[in-house]
């Protein structure tokens, strides 16, 4: 393998593949099938390539981090990427056409493909477009150095802003002017933001931070989707605790999210737990109380009822996440009976975070309890009682609600002896 790229790519070009990682990690785009399938579709033989890989996935590979999401370039204009892939009866979706952008489906993987393009005006949200075939000029309308860089399908790089170097060095910059770059998209600022966090080894420029509190008050202009859509990302970070710890970012970072307070909790958040935080529970542990505050967030982002409903069950239940004995095996048993697993375990994680007197290895211990654990069935129904004589109806209801109370609290049993003696007992009411 080592010989096939030495063959095929420059000097440069293979120090690259050694220096950012593993030939396996590097030449991952090179090996997908589906994307070797659209490139021949779109590149004319003996011509010079109309289509490169570009953006995030390139910056991913290069970072060896896994590839979620890919983005190619090309010369060739919206509708004619359409034709060449209808030809060979290849899905393609309208995602973006007025801005030269177009989405493939092919064994249902997604491309979405770009047609190279520069920005004639702008007003912070959207920009009118001008599709171009010069590589350069499509560089010079991306936002930071680290998502400008280019890739063929042997590996090749093309890196007219020398991203790969920012990246290897641990720099995050915008292309050209700062004010330029966030005027033209404000969500540039959060973007900042979230490849500061993850890829940063430097403190933050003063002219990129004197831009973005000049121009923060351009992400009102975006919609909340959009912004919503940029937090998960930035909650999705490994080392999201890091956004918090430089007071500059923290700073600006809350006077758009004030809601955000109780950043202070990240801290007691420690490699045993990290991994098992998804982006919705980083956001709940930075915004749940007691109260009902948390609605207004999810009102104003327009969150799903799913995140909604998480954030609601770790209000209800905060002050019992205080008590000792929410913790015992009996009680997380009959929680798990009555809200799910999923939701026990965004409580234990929570717990985490705001009751110093539980410790990590026994939410850990409890964790692991709720995965082997099986709900519990309650064991009767309306045809159990008809037996003992019950009709249909509400005295029916009552009896069963009973039961299941009694079986409940006797840890999940009811024996034959106990149901007859309840049974008999009911009957006298």
């Amino acid at each position: 393998m080592y010989n096939k790229i030495k063959n095929i790519v420059s000097k440069t070009d293979l120090f690259l593949f050694k220096l950012f990682g593993s030939e396996k990690n590097v030449k991952f785009l090179e090996n997908l099938k589906e994307a070797k399938e659209l490139f021949s579709y779109l590149n004319q033989i003996g011509e010079e390539n109309k289509v490169k890989f570009v953006g995030g996935c390139v910056r991913k590979v290069l970072s060896a981090e896994i590839v979620d999401d890919i983005d190619l370039a090309t010369t060739l204009e919206p509708n004619e990427v359409k034709k060449k892939l209808n030809k060979k009866n290849i899905k393609v979706i309208d995602t973006g056409i007025s801005h030269g952008t177009v989405t493939a489906i092919l064994n249902q993987i997604k491309f979405e493909i770009t047609t190279l393009r520069k920005d004639v005006s702008t007003d912070g949200r959207h920009a009118d477009v001008k599709f171009t075939t010069n590589w350069e000029q499509d560089a010079l309308r991306r936002d930071f150095t680290i998502n400008a860089i280019y890739a063929d399908l042997d590996g090749r790089f093309f890196d007219p802003q020398n991203g790969i170097s920012d990246l290897k060095n641990g720099k995050v910059k915008f292309i050209g002017s700062p004010d330029d770059r966030i005027q033209e998209d404000y969500l540039r600022i959060l973007r900042y933001f979230r490849f500061f966090t993850q890829y940063s080894k430097k403190e933050h420029d003063q002219e990129v931070m004197q831009s973005i509190k000049k121009n923060v008050n351009g992400i009102n202009k975006i919609s909340k989707e959009r912004i919503f859509d940029e937090l998960k990302k930035i909650f999705s970070l490994k080392n999201v605790t890091q956004l918090f710890n430089l007071k500059e970012s923290r700073e600006i970072f809350l006077n758009i999210f004030p809601q955000l307070k109780y950043y202070e909790r990240l801290k007691k958040l420690n490699n045993k737990l990290k991994d098992k935080f998804d982006s919705t529970l980083i956001m709940a542990s930075l915004i749940v109380d007691q109260s009902d505050n948390y609605g207004y967030f999810c009102y104003k982002y327009k969150t799903s009822n799913v995140i909604k409903k998480r954030f609601e069950n770790i209000s209800n239940n905060f002050e019992n996440l205080k008590k000792k004995g929410f913790y015992s095996e009996k009680n997380i048993k009959k929680m798990t009976y009555f809200i799910g697993k999923d939701n026990v375990r965004d409580l234990l994680l929570f717990s985490a975070l705001i009751n110093n007197k539980i410790n990590d290895s026994n939410i850990i211990k409890l964790l692991d309890y709720v995965n082997f654990l099986k709900v519990p069935k309650f064991p009767l129904s309306g045809d159990d009682l008809k037996k003992f004589g019950y009709e249909s109806g509400e005295i029916m209801g009552k009896k069963l609600k009973l039961l299941e109370e009694e079986w409940i609290e006797n840890n999940f049993i009811l024996d034959d002896k106990t149901l007859k003696k309840n049974l008999n007992k009911f009957n006298k009411n």
